[in-house]
């Protein structure tokens, strides 16, 4: 009896793993499972993923043209891999990724700037240069150093932009919300599920928004509990009837969340069609970065007018873009 020749085997054995990997992947926010172990972390890399399989594609392709693969193994690979590249290119395409141009500042706007710059990769001075330039009047820092609180604070007024630290800190609280003086007075403090990462902001009048930042963890292994508990916390919120305002590095894509919105909150990005834009990193180009930094809002807080991935900054040293989304409010202080 003749045995199968074994790169035919192989390449048969390669397809069925691509084509069942991609497949997974794109049921997956479809059937409830998008927060399960390794789907949840490999979802955000639907871009890159799609990219790569186009690429092995078009290498497969050539090698069939060429002759250099045989079709018995070729043919297989060549199809799983065209499977793969339809399943996800297309999605990525369809939620936008060319970005938009900040909103110009006018009367009745919320600005919103929101910067993981991963502890110190990038200095206070240049958030507060940037926060200026956007005329932010809330700027949400998710991994900031425990000690900079006065350094930012001389660099935001050093910037012409004299903004106040409104979450309770701690020797070991690292993520930061700043606000323009006429905001700031207006909030309280609340802790989050995780004191060090997550914050919650609750005005005392009607006309303001809650305001939550995060910085949830990788959801991976043991922080998948986490990570699930942060995205819970803030569907529940956001549920709740109020107006909410979110902002944060998530580790998630909109994928994580079963689609554009947790509890009542809006995704800024998908709302302005630019939810194929990536954030992380700064290394690759935003179509193939990973969308895992997000701003929300509930419908009560706004129209949101403007979202929009800066790479402006690309070369300061982080590894997460800076994000800016406009909301036009009917009513602020």
């Amino acid at each position: 009896m003749r045995r199968p020749r074994r790169p035919v085997t192989w390449a048969w054995a390669c397809s069925a793993v691509v084509a069942v990997f991609a497949a997974v992947l794109f049921a997956a926010p479809l059937m409830g499972v998008e927060r399960w172990h390794v789907i949840a972390a490999a979802l955000p890399a639907r871009a890159a993923l799609g990219a790569a399989f186009a690429v092995a594609l078009v290498v497969a392709l050539v090698g069939l043209c060429r002759r250099t693969w045989r079709p018995q193994a070729g043919v297989p690979v060549a199809v799983a891999l065209a499977l793969a590249t339809a399943l996800h290119l297309p999605v990525v395409l369809a939620r936008g990724v060319v970005g938009e141009p900040v909103a110009a500042p006018a009367a009745g706007q919320l600005r919103l700037l929101e910067w993981n710059t991963n502890t110190d990769l990038t200095t206070p001075d240049v958030v507060a240069e940037l926060a200026a330039a956007q005329d932010a009047d809330v700027v949400v820092l998710p991994e900031v150093a425990p000690a900079s609180g006065s350094t930012y604070r001389q660099a935001f007024a050093a910037a012409g932009d004299p903004l106040v630290r409104v979450d309770r800190h701690t020797s070991t609280t690292q993520v930061a919300v700043w606000m323009a003086p006429q905001l700031a007075r207006h909030y309280a403090t609340l802790p989050g599920p995780d004191p060090v990462k997550t914050v919650e902001l609750r005005p005392d009048t009607a006309s303001l928004p809650t305001v939550l930042a995060l910085h949830a963890p990788w959801p991976v292994g043991a922080r998948l509990a986490g990570w699930d508990r942060d995205v819970d916390w803030v569907a529940a919120q956001c549920s709740a009837g109020t107006p909410v305002l979110v902002a944060g590095d998530f580790n998630a894509s909109t994928d994580d969340f079963g689609g554009a919105r947790l509890g009542r909150c809006l995704d800024a990005a998908t709302q302005q069609q630019d939810a194929g834009v990536g954030t992380w990193s700064t290394h690759l180009p935003t179509l193939l970065a990973m969308p895992i930094d997000h701003v929300l809002a509930t419908p009560s807080v706004g129209t949101v007018t403007s979202f929009s991935v800066l790479t402006s900054e690309d070369g300061s040293g982080t590894r997460h873009r800076p994000t800016m989304t406009v909301v036009a409010v009917a009513d602020r202080p």
